[in-house]
């Protein structure tokens, strides 16, 4: 079993190498080979292994008597067998139990898969984010370059004095500077990502951008559907405890021997009445409330999920007006201002703090907007896990 484990390991992580993984077939790798998930997994198959034991009887009573029963002359012998047993109702209740534990097994690993679906989406759009910003700064070091040459250029030729040349490479040092920091920050978030993924390396990653759902119905959320069967099993678990105080039946067959003669059979019938019930109509009782408090907590957590998810829509709508605002205005004049700066830099008509003032507001546009892409990101992907659809 553990070979088969450890060959499917290594036919997973292969395949992943062979192609780029987006965040559906990432989380699908993840999930195969995650130990927890998979003890999880285990879990609830013990949890059916043990459905039948609903039936389980006490042993069954066996005496045997020998002696001078009859006449102290002749050697007598007296066999009984009882077996006590439930209402059939009393076994079938306790079988729909154990299934109700089952089901609780089962959405816990739905509860464990979303949550595991959560962490590696947030890690797959914090990537998302920095190698975008890492295009992004590599772009407009490949502009400032071009700069560059232009004033060494004229340096050579002595029409500058070299600080406007200075004062670009001192630019494209800055940028190389934050990309050092993002391949720290991207390194970081990829050892979590092995983590995660139970692996030592990282697949290649395809990055598309999340994609809001339109119906956002918070009673798929696993935790609601765990909720729920706890209601169910504290239900069950009360019938249970009322079961105690119906009777149980005794039954056998008793064989008695007379003058050394087996001629006697003897059937058994008895009932046993539980006649001091009051505990145990207590522990009813203290059933019942375990039941109402389950569904004041199903309600509970459903009412959080419910605002949880409308503050993330509030959020998210806000976040979509900044992007539309900097696509839309603010990017797009911010590069004409560009444009016409860059020419009169060139032609020396400003000097370099001008052209350093718009060149640095162009680029802190360009940045917020990655950086309200990678919250639109994530803001979806948070709705995602809250309705249990990551």
């Amino acid at each position: 079993m553990i070979k088969q484990t450890i060959i499917f390991c290594l036919l997973s992580i292969n395949w992943a190498i062979a192609q780029k993984l987006d965040l559906a077939q990432l989380t699908k790798l993840g999930i195969d080979q995650n130990r927890d998930l998979a003890l999880a997994l285990n879990r609830v198959e013990l949890q059916k292994a043990l459905i039948n034991t609903a039936f389980e009887m006490p042993k069954t009573k066996m005496d045997l008597q020998v002696g001078n029963i009859q006449t102290p002359f002749v050697t007598d012998y007296t066999f009984g067998i009882v077996q006590n047993t439930e209402l059939p109702k009393v076994y079938k209740l306790r079988k729909t139990y154990n299934e109700t534990l089952v089901k609780l097994g089962e959405s816990h690993f739905e509860i464990l898969k979303n949550e595991y679906g959560f962490s590696v989406a947030n890690i797959y759009y914090e990537l998302l984010f920095l190698q975008h910003t890492t295009e992004a700064l590599l772009i407009e070091n490949n502009k400032i370059k071009e700069i560059e040459k232009v004033y060494k250029r004229r340096q050579e030729e002595g029409e500058t004095d070299g600080s406007e040349a200075a004062n670009m490479h001192l630019r494209i040092l800055e940028n190389e500077m934050k990309i050092s920091r993002i391949t720290y920050q991207k390194n970081d978030l990829e050892g979590r990502l092995k983590l995660l993924l139970n692996s030592q390396i990282v697949p290649e990653l395809s990055f598309l951008p999340a994609q809001p759902l339109l119906k956002n119905d918070v009673l798929k959320n696993a935790r609601l559907t765990y909720q729920n069967y706890l209601i169910e099993s504290s239900q069950i678990a009360t019938g249970n405890e009322q079961n105690r105080l119906l009777p149980s039946i005794n039954l056998g067959v008793m064989n008695q021997s007379m003058l050394g003669s087996w001629r006697q059979f003897i059937g058994v019938v008895g009932v046993e009445i539980p006649l001091f019930s009051k505990a145990q109509k207590a522990k009813v009782a203290a059933s019942k409330i375990s039941t109402r408090i389950q569904e004041s907590e199903f309600e509970k957590v459903k009412f959080q999920l419910e605002s949880e998810i409308i503050s993330l829509q509030k959020n998210l709508q806000s976040t979509d007006a900044s992007i539309a605002l900097i696509k839309d205005s603010l990017l797009p004049e911010s590069e004409r201002i560009m444009q016409t700066v860059m020419k009169k830099y060139l032609a020396g008509q400003i000097d370099y703090i001008d052209w350093y003032l718009v060149y640095n507001q162009n680029l802190n546009y360009k940045m917020e907007l990655l950086s309200l892409e990678k919250t639109r990101n994530i803001a979806i992907s948070n709705i995602k896990y809250l309705i249990g659809n990551e």
